[in-house]
């Protein structure tokens, strides 16, 4: 699952967590660990669109406010 992960970040750019999960048909709480892992792993990176709702740690809109895209060496 993790190469199909990056596979499809290099196919399609940068790609938010909900549409990671609804292309791969993978739930986001079971998709998380996953991108984690690879972030560590230094083959993606993670980044997160600034909240214009302000929320504090409970933004509902977490899943298509982050988004991961391929590292230059993966």
């Amino acid at each position: 699952m993790l190469s199909s992960i990056v596979k499809l970040l290099k196919e399609r750019g940068a790609l938010s967590v909900q549409e990671i999960s609804l292309a791969l048909d993978i739930d986001s709480s079971a998709l998380h660990p996953m991108l984690e892992m690879l972030v560590h792993k230094g083959k993606i990176l993670k980044v997160e669109l600034p909240c214009k709702n302000a929320c504090a740690g409970g933004c509902t809109n977490s899943d298509s406010m982050t988004y991961y895209k391929v590292t230059i060496d993966a």
